[in-house]
């Protein structure tokens, strides 16, 4: 008959192969996840204590020339280096002796082995699922991911008319960006460069991200709409009169280096917000989305459309928020071979219990959070 070892040995196989199994499963649970998996952004088996990144802050110059005066030739440094470390999860259950030997028939051992292995892979899914949302610099959060949170810090609001920085103001559409994200500043002009007022007109608004700017100015700085600012001109100063009118704004806004890797692909929202959002769809003529790629050829069905791009909810995403994502300037770098990876058996004679664990080390890239919207109320 086999000893407890061997059940025990058997029950740490039966986890390793179910996380296996479930890896898919785990990634198109949720939708952020699902895209970047099916992108083919999730990099696995990466080393080091961390990982670095270059963002460029600056153009090279550009000069006239008639094609015979002298021209300067000189380096430039056109980049700052980003750089985060791996932080990890871990989950944990056991199994003592005495369990094993009142369930040492085969049938009975692999049905313990099998609820064992699910509720440790879906406790450490639904955990990561909240994640995706937090903002990993604040206090408590020092070994959790740098999630969405990470980079949309901001103090104050942009004042319309000038593009000055100012206390919360109700007539102002963007917050003033201020957090430090993988070590680098998202206040706007953090290294330099101005707002480019020879643009301006004299009439309102006069304001990033109205008027162009110098490449330096906002090259690491994301958007952050006040949906409920007076601006938008809804009969009341709420998300349900005037969140179309603000999603649109920072859409728009966040294609400023109008590049197709740079275009939002993606906005999620609170549940109540999106509720809000459909409702309104309701007085209009609601988009399904139709193409073959996207959410819906994950399974997901809860996905309409706003000026083509795909929108939806989650449930972690936190109470009165919305994001515009791009996930071409997301990535999941994870240390081992997988995301998630199962761990034991491990005896200890005190408990007289062979323990288990499932663990993830990993961490969520975003490449500059320039690319990136916030939907919330700014006070």
């Amino acid at each position: 008959m086999a000893s407890s070892t061997d059940w025990a040995r058997t029950i740490g196989t039966t986890l390793v192969l179910h996380l296996k199994e479930e890896e898919l499963a785990t990634f198109r649970k949720y939708k952020i996840f699902a895209l970047l998996e099916g992108s083919g952004r999730v990099a696995m088996n990466q080393g080091g204590r961390g990982f670095d990144w270059e963002v460029r802050y600056r153009n090279q110059p550009v000069t006239s020339n008639t094609g015979e005066s002298p021209r300067v030739f000189a380096r430039h440094n056109l980049w700052q280096r980003a750089n985060l470390p791996y932080r990890g999860y871990s989950v944990t259950d056991m199994v003592t002796k005495r369990e094993m030997l009142e369930n040492r028939g085969v049938s009975q051992l692999i049905d313990v082995a099998g609820k064992m292995a699910s509720r440790l892979q879906e406790s450490m899914q639904e955990q990561l699922g909240q994640e995706i949302y937090i903002d990993g610099n604040a206090a408590g959060n020092e070994n959790r991911w740098h999630g969405l949170e990470s980079i949309f810090g901001y103090d104050g609001t942009i004042k319309i008319d000038d593009g000055s920085q100012r206390a919360a103001n109700a007539l102002d559409p963007f917050a003033a960006p201020k957090d430090v994200y993988a070590g680098l500043s998202t206040e706007l002009g953090a290294l330099g460069g101005a707002q480019r007022d020879e643009f301006c007109d004299g009439s309102t608004p006069c304001s990033w991200p109205y008027v162009p700017v110098d490449p330096e100015y906002d090259y690491y700085s994301p958007l952050i709409v006040n949906y409920t600012s007076s601006y938008f001109e809804g009969e009341n100063q709420t998300w349900k009169d005037q969140c179309i009118e603000a999603m649109r704004e920072g859409v728009q806004h966040a294609k400023r280096n109008d590049t197709k890797e740079s275009q939002i692909d993606l906005i999620l929202l609170n549940r109540k917000l999106y509720i809000d959002f459909l409702n309104r769809l309701d007085s209009r003529e609601r988009a399904i989305v139709t193409k073959t790629a996207g959410l819906r050829s994950y399974g997901f069905g809860d996905v309409v459309e706003l000026d083509g791009i795909e929108t939806s909810t989650e449930y972690a995403i936190p109470t009165g928020c919305g994001y515009a994502l791009s996930i071409g300037n997301m990535e999941m770098k994870c240390m081992e071979g997988q995301l998630m990876t199962g761990e034991g058996p491990y005896y200890n004679e005190e408990l007289q219990a062979h323990r288990y664990a499932v663990s993830v080390l990993a961490n969520l890239k975003f490449k500059s959070p320039r690319n990136f919207v916030k939907f919330a109320p700014v006070a």
